[in-house]
């Protein structure tokens, strides 16, 4: 089935018939090694979903979005993409011990209690990417000017413009899967861990995240670390292609975002969506409760922007340069092994951040690595709808997230890049993630 006749049918049939074909598609194009899932972001189009126009294999699939009314997330054609993750415990030595049940994490996947609130447990509750033997390959290809793109995600490696940095291990290998976490960083005996139940890590600096994060490696091997880029660019387009929009608070929930205080998130405790899916969100972003129900979730991650800042390796503002890292290794054109706080050479991409700190994203700058922050010109409803701060005049170590009192411009792509990374407050924080050896 060509993809021009799948989109005809689209049009023609009604959706049901494009589910089944797609999901026909995606298997045969699975057994192959073929799947080429594509959009094209232009940059001059201001609304976040016109903006957006599916390519390759992704040409008639349904977006997908969180049906405020009914209160259920609507995978659209999405739900069995080979991209999907699997929640699971995982023992510090990189191995799974078991998956858990997606729509009840306090559960293994057969029933029985899971260990994801046990602080004993030796190890923590993650996301597993890359199901049944694929890896997720990315290709980004910018346009003349840099602010439009064809982005590519496929489940192998179609041409030498593909890479899947997020498969890298710290041996420099690529791996069958990454793990990244489902919750928000706790330090629990100086181990930061990812686990249910818990009260959040605040108030530590960055270099003491780090060392509560690697502290769960069980050799001089760097497996645990806290959160890198590679993943979180990976992440973002996999939204984008998921929901054919910019704007992803509308997409996917508003986050905790709205009425934060230090005081509301010490009462705050890991896994308040343990039973809603790999999906979930609001469309309000009010934390001012004790249930903290407008959390947002997904791909099995709680709070991946909203609720609480958190610090992310490979990604530095140096005095106005942003500069990148995407392997613990030099395998993606740096020239320096392991992460640093400093951006010492990382890749050079070139960007100075330019308009209003604080503003709302006008323009993305998209390179072989992924897209960044370049002019902070636009509001909530245009573009990306999100907001990016900025100080070019010093080392910013690079945060995600978006504090709960940080308002609308909280989402995938909100970023800050004014803190030094020795910088500590209630609103910063940091969460594990994990490149297992071969």
């Amino acid at each position: 089935m060509s993809r021009v006749t799948k989109a005809v049918i689209s049009d023609e049939t009604g959706q049901d018939i494009a589910k089944a074909i797609n999901r026909v598609v995606e298997a045969i194009g699975g057994e192959k090694g073929g799947i080429i899932y594509g959009f094209h972001i232009d940059g001059s189009e201001s609304d976040p979903s016109a903006r957006v126009t599916y390519l390759e294999d992704a040409i008639g699939m349904t977006p997908a979005h969180m049906d405020y009314t009914n209160n259920v997330f609507d995978y659209g054609d999405w739900e069995d993409a080979f991209f999907m993750p699997r929640p699971c415990m995982l023992k510090y030595d990189g191995t799974v011990d078991y998956y858990l049940n997606p729509n009840n994490y306090a559960q293994k996947e057969g029933g029985a209690n899971s260990d994801v609130a046990n602080s004993s447990y030796g190890g923590n509750a993650m996301m597993e990417w890359g199901q049944n033997g694929k890896k997720i390959w990315l290709k980004v290809v910018p346009s003349g000017d840099g602010k439009s793109a064809n982005v590519y995600i496929a489940d192998h490696k179609a041409d030498e413009g593909y890479h899947d940095w997020s498969f890298h291990n710290c041996d420099g290998q690529s791996v069958a899967h990454f793990y990244t976490p489902i919750y928000n960083g706790s330090v629990i005996s100086s181990k930061m861990r990812s686990l249910s139940g818990q009260q959040v890590s605040k108030t530590l600096q960055g270099t003491a995240e780090i060392t509560a994060a690697k502290a769960n490696n069980p050799s001089s091997k760097e497996l645990w670390n806290i959160e890198c880029l590679a993943d979180r660019i990976l992440i973002n387009f996999l939204l984008v292609l998921m929901g054919k929009s910019t704007d992803t608070q509308t997409v996917f929930g508003e986050g905790a975002t709205t009425s934060g205080t230090e005081a509301i998130n010490d009462t705050f405790r890991t896994g308040v969506h343990n039973a809603k899916g790999l999906f979930y969100g609001t469309n309000s972003g009010e934390v001012a409760t004790s249930s903290f129900g407008n959390c947002v979730k997904v791909f099995g991650m709680e709070n991946y922007w909203g609720f609480q800042w958190r610090r992310t390796n490979g990604y530095i503002l140096a005095s106005g340069v942003q500069k990148v890292k995407l392997t613990y290794g030099q395998e993606d054109g740096s020239k320096v092994t392991e992460y640093n706080t400093d951006g010492a050479n990382y890749i050079s991409l070139g960007i100075t951040p330019i308009g209003t700190n604080g503003g709302y994203i006008s323009e993305m700058q998209f390179t072989e690595q992924g897209m960044f922050g370049k002019n902070m010109s636009g509001d909530s409803s245009h573009y990306y709808c999100d907001t990016q701060w900025f100080n070019n005049g010093i080392s910013a170590f690079a945060l995600f997230g978006g504090r709960s009192d940080a308002g609308s411009g909280v989402g995938a792509f909100y970023a800050v890049l004014i803190a030094a990374v020795s910088d500590a407050s209630w609103g910063l924080g940091a969460a594990v993630s994990c490149k297992p050896l071969a």
